[in-house]
């Protein structure tokens, strides 16, 4: 086994990224609705996976990064600098599309590796 070569097609880090998937959703739900604030968009995350949420910080941090990017625009209203709200730009929209086109490949792939992962898990019931 020591000396045996397994071709490798991919890494685990590249299969489907939690970024991808939150930029993905955060675009297209601003896409969909317009204006969202920064909470807005964590409940839409929350109830479109099911009660699985997302960390607000990284939330936070991905939100200020698509900013960078260009992704998206912000605004602040009153003197509370917690109410963000963000739209999409053009940019934004050109990003969006081309996670459209990968994501589902991605998806496909992350699936499998996670249905292969299962099956491992199963070499182990009943041992400790």
């Amino acid at each position: 086994m020591r000396n045996e070569v397994v071709g490798k097609d991919e890494t685990l880090g590249n299969v489907v990224k939690v970024q991808q998937v939150i930029d993905f959703m955060v675009l297209g739900v601003i896409q969909q609705k317009g204006e969202q604030y920064n909470n807005q968009l964590e409940q839409f995350v929350v109830s479109k996976l099911g009660g699985i949420g997302v960390n607000k910080a990284y939330l936070t941090t991905r939100l200020a990064k698509m900013y960078e990017l260009g992704y998206v625009n912000r605004r602040w209203e009153g003197d509370n600098r917690f109410n963000r709200f963000y739209t999409i730009t053009e940019d934004g929209i050109a990003y969006f599309v081309r996670l459209r086109r990968e994501l589902p490949e991605r998806v496909e792939m992350a699936q499998k590796v996670y249905g292969l992962f299962g099956s491992y898990i199963e070499e182990f019931d009943g041992k400790r």
